[in-house]
Order: C-alpha cells, then structure tokens, then sequence
C-alpha cells in the first residue's frame, strides 16, 4: 500500500478574533440580546464556510476533523471560532431562559447541566483554535486566540461558582487585551476598551462573592499572572516587535491627521486622498483653485459622516466627531488665506484706478458704469477676514503651541490696518475731512504695529502696506488741506449771517433764539439786551394724587367667635356703633 505523503504546514496568516465576534454579534441578534438569531447565524456561517471548502461529512455520518483533513487553509480558523460561538450563545440562551422565568415548567436543575455542557463544548473549540495557531499565524492572532480561550473558561468558573478560578483566567485575559491595545488605532483601542471594562466589572463581582480583599487592583493580578507565566511575556514582546517591524515597512492604508495635540487615524481611501488634494491645493496659493478645494471639502465631509453613521462603537463615533472638526478647521484656514488673497488683488486693483485722486468720484453713476473698486467693496472683504480669523483664534486659545496664534496676532493687525485705512477713505469722499484725517493717522500706528507684530516672529511683511504707507501721506495732506478749507468757510458765513441781523423787536422777555426764527432783524448793538435762551426749565407745580383713609372700619363692632349668635336678625348688629 502506498504511503500518503504528508503535507507541510504553511501559515495561516491573520485573525483578529475579538474584532470579528464582536462585528458578527453586534449585526446578527446580540444587539437585542437575541442569542437564538446569532445561533442559527453561527451554524448558517459554519455550513457556507464548509460548501466553499468542499468539506461534508457525507449521505452517511462519518466524522472527520476539519483541522486534520485541510491543515494550511486559512478559512479552518473561521470554523473553529464559529463553533465556539454557536456553543457558547446556546449556552447564553439557556442561561436567559433560566433567570427570565417565563417558562415554569423546565427543569432548572437539568437545563443549567445542558448550559455547563455547551460551555465545555464552546472551550474544546477555542482550545483547538489557540493550538492550531501556534507557530502557523501571526503573533497577535495567537495571543487573541488565547484571550478567548482564557474568557470561556472565565465564564465556565463563573457559572460554577468557583470564583478564584475565574479571577485568573480573567486577569490573564485582562493582561492580554491590554497589551494588545498598544498596538493597535484609535478605532481598535475603542473596541478593546469595551471589552476590558466589561472585564473589570466581573472580576469586581468575583471578588465580591469570594469575599477577597476589594482593594486588590487589575494591575496587582496581571503582575502576578506575568511572573508565574513567563511565556506570556515572551509572546507580548514577539508581537510588540512584529508591530514594530510592520510600521517600518507598511504605510499603505494607513493615515493619520494631528488635530489639537492628538492623532487621528483615517481609513476610508478616498478621504484620504481627498484631504491630500486639500493640503497640495492650499499649498499652491491660488486664487482659482479655492472653486474645486471646497468642493473636496464638502466630498470629504459627507463620506466622514456615513462612516460615522456606520460606526457601532461610542469611541469610533467620537473619532469620527474629531475628524470633522479637523475638515471644518481647515476650512476655515483655507477660507482665510482665499480672503486675504482677495483682499490683496483688490487692494492692488484700487491703486492702480488711481482710487485715492478719485474718491469723491467713485460714487458717481459713470463710476458704476466703469465698475471701479470702492472703499466699501475692501471694508467687506477684511470684516469676513476678521469674522473667520477670530473664530480660528478662539479654537487656537486652548492648543500648548502659541506659534500658530502669535501669526494669527500679527494677521489681525495686518486686517485692522488695511480696514482702518479704507474707511478713512470712505469718509473723505464724504468730505468728512476731519474723521478721514484721525483715521488715517491712527492706520499708520496699525501698520508699524503690524510690521514689528511680523518681525517678532521672524516673518516679512506684506508689501502691500508698504504701498499703502504711501498713499496714507498723500491722503493726509489733502484731508488735513480740505479741512482748513472747510473751517475757514464756516467763518466766513457766520460772519455774514452775523452782519445782516438787525434787530426791531422792543419786547425784552423774548430770547435770542425766539428771534433768530422771526422775521425781525437783529443788530450787534443792541444783541445783547435781550434774555439768552433758558436751557433748564423752571419747576413748575404738580397737584398731588388723592389719599383716601378708611374712617368706618374703626367704628364696625364684629360678632365674637366663640358665641356665635344664631338668626338672621342678629347680623344687623355688626353695623351698630359701639
């Protein structure tokens, strides 16, 4: 008879054993506690698993073992955790069977030994899963495959009510778990969190019933668990390298964004690559490219919140909360940089119209016509800069780093200063000469302010208020002329006005004003005989409001209550006088 030939063991590759339960359970009936739905969904998955694989027991049973018959393909790890989980949820049935009393007629006794065979089932399967993968799968799988079999067995003791048996397995799990989240993503440590919490809880209870010392900590037991078990050490160690190793030489799939002192992960590819369009765009710095950079804004917002919608766990959630306000942070920085792009162009169209020699034409119809740039077009532009620029500041209060807020500093100085000279501007075409003039004065203290704002953190200043430092002595001088001529006008017709007045009325009791609207004339010789105008006026008397007192109820005599009198008659006499 011909020797079979044995064939050689290859590896297994990977299985995130917590991850794939806790996905299959959270979307197939444990949501809602429904152990029987997640049964049947085990046992449906074993079968489909097994018709891939070609594997059947035949017309007629004869058992065969899957690990033995198909050693090197992968999908033999899925069945055995399958199994387990179809063991272990019938056993979590029974056990809601049993406390929720609906039916009284089973045999409580009889159906807790079915519920204690179905958990010894549930850890002959994990005990197969976590030998297979020894030396065939990757560190971490391994030491996931031993945490599920250390928490059936958990479990198994804490249904027997042996309680310091369940306290080391679940310590030895807890220590696993816990060293796995070191190399694992935000998204990954969310889910294993769950888990541990979940853990301490029951070893809080255990402790309880065992009647131990409550304040005896998780991390007393893992430490003891590590010492009387070296090789757990040594396998935490061999998968910490293999992380090491993979973060070397694996980066595809893989992005993280810094936000607020803290690292994001992002896995979705196309947000990816659209949050890298975004950082190539704004680096570029034009002005036509801001059309399409919100467009991947608004893309990439919408696919965050699906994933968000998608998510199962309140620590995936927040994750996701902390991405979109990365996106909308980056908005804003991107919509201050297109403003202040704007503001420049405009400013340098104003200058070239030559808008300072015609400011008090730009309001005419021939100026709307030609579409010239207004004062008032720029005040716009740099008070939605300054709207933004505050509230990116207000989000920068709380970050350790003040570099990025100092820059911030010098930007709304650089806004205060353009705008201060604008609206000066604005009021010299109004032929308000005299507010034009202390506003341009004060915009050239903003923008020696600005400059050395720019100096102190080691950065040049914008050329564009070295031109308007320019226009700012010219405009100084024909504001400072316009507003001599224009007080030297007033006196004059004071003058004049003062000249013509004659005065003819004879009555002393009348004011100066009361003559200024008359038709009588008013001389300066005789101006001053009559009364200047009473800017308070005299107090006049008021009649004061009526007091009323009450006379009559001092003289009502009232019955007594502790003799009352009987009849109708006798409450006449509460109105006779004492």
């Amino acid at each position: 008879m011909d020797q079979e030939i044995e064939e050689p063991l290859q590896n297994l590759g990977s299985l995130i054993v917590y991850k794939q339960i806790r996905e299959s359970q959270g979307n197939h009936g444990l949501y809602h506690g429904d152990y029987i739905r997640y049964r049947r969904y085990c046992h449906n998955k074993i079968l489909k698993l097994r018709k891939q694989m070609k594997f059947s027991f035949g017309k007629r049973y004869h058992k065969r073992v899957i690990q033995d018959e198909l050693k090197n393909d992968p999908r033999v790890l899925k069945i055995l955790l399958y199994r387990a989980e179809k063991n272990w949820s019938h056993a979590m049935g029974l056990k809601q069977l049993i406390n929720s009393g609906v039916n009284s007629k089973i045999n409580k006794n009889k159906t807790r030994g079915h519920l204690l065979k179905k958990f010894k089932k549930a850890i002959i399967h994990a005990d197969q899963l976590q030998k297979i993968t020894q030396g065939r799968t990757e560190q971490r799988t391994i030491l996931e495959s031993e945490s599920y079999f250390y928490y059936l067995k958990a479990l198994y003791y804490f249904e027997n009510e042996k309680w310091e048996s369940a306290i080391e397995y679940l310590a030895k799990c807890y220590g696993i778990y816990n060293q796995i989240m070191k190399v694992c993503d935000q998204f990954e440590q969310t889910i294993y969190q769950e888990r541990i919490d979940q853990i301490n809880q029951q070893t809080r209870y255990c402790n309880a019933r065992a009647k131990k010392n409550q304040t005896l900590k998780m991390d007393d037991l893992i430490k003891m668990q590590q010492y009387s078990d070296p090789t757990l050490q040594a396998k935490i160690e061999e998968m910490m390298q293999e992380y090491r190793q993979a973060q070397l030489t694996q980066n595809k799939g893989f992005f993280e964004i810094e936000y607020q002192d803290n690292k994001y992960p992002i896995k979705n590819e196309k947000v990816i690559t659209l949050v890298q369009k975004i950082n190539d765009s704004l680096q570029l710095k034009d002005l036509e490219l801001y059309g399409n950079l919100f467009g991947y804004f608004d893309e990439a917002v919408k696919l965050v919140k699906q994933d968000k919608d998608t998510a199962t766990s309140d620590g995936e959630k927040d994750i996701y909360v902390k991405v979109l306000a990365y996106l909308n942070y980056l908005r804003q920085i991107s919509t201050l940089e297109r403003n202040q792009l704007q503001i420049e162009q405009i400013t340098k169209k104003f200058i070239q119209e030559n808008g300072i020699n015609n400011l008090q034409n730009l309001q005419t119809r021939k100026a709307q016509k030609l579409k010239l740039t207004t004062p008032q077009e720029i005040i716009k532009y740099c008070d939605n800069y300054a709207i933004i620029l505050r509230q990116i500041m207000d989000e920068e209060r709380n970050n350790k780093d003040i570099s990025f807020f100092r820059k911030l500093d010098a930007q709304e100085f650089y806004s205060k200063s353009i705008r201060c000279f604008f609206v000066g501007c604005m009021y010299h075409s109004n032929e308000k000469y005299r507010e034009a003039y202390s506003l341009i004065k004060y915009s050239v203290d903003l923008i020696n302010m600005t400059n050395r704002k720019f100096t102190e953190i080691k950065q040049e200043p914008s050329q564009l208020l070295e031109q308007i430092i320019l226009l700012t002595k010219e405009i100084l001088m024909k504001s400072k002329l316009n507003a001599l001529k224009q007080s030297n006008e007033t006196v004059s017709n004071v003058k004049q006005q003062l000249e013509q007045l004659t005065i003819l009325d004879d009555k002393k009791s009348t004011t100066l004003f009361e003559l200024i609207n008359t038709t009588d004339q008013v001389n300066l010789d005789n101006i001053l005989q009559y009364k200047p105008f009473e800017i308070t006026q005299m107090m006049e008397p008021l009649p004061p409001k009526p007091i009323q007192f009450d006379i009559a109820y001092s003289q009502l005599r009232f019955p007594t209550l502790e003799e009352p009198k009987k009849g109708f008659f006798s409450k006449i006499n509460i109105f006779k006088k004492q």
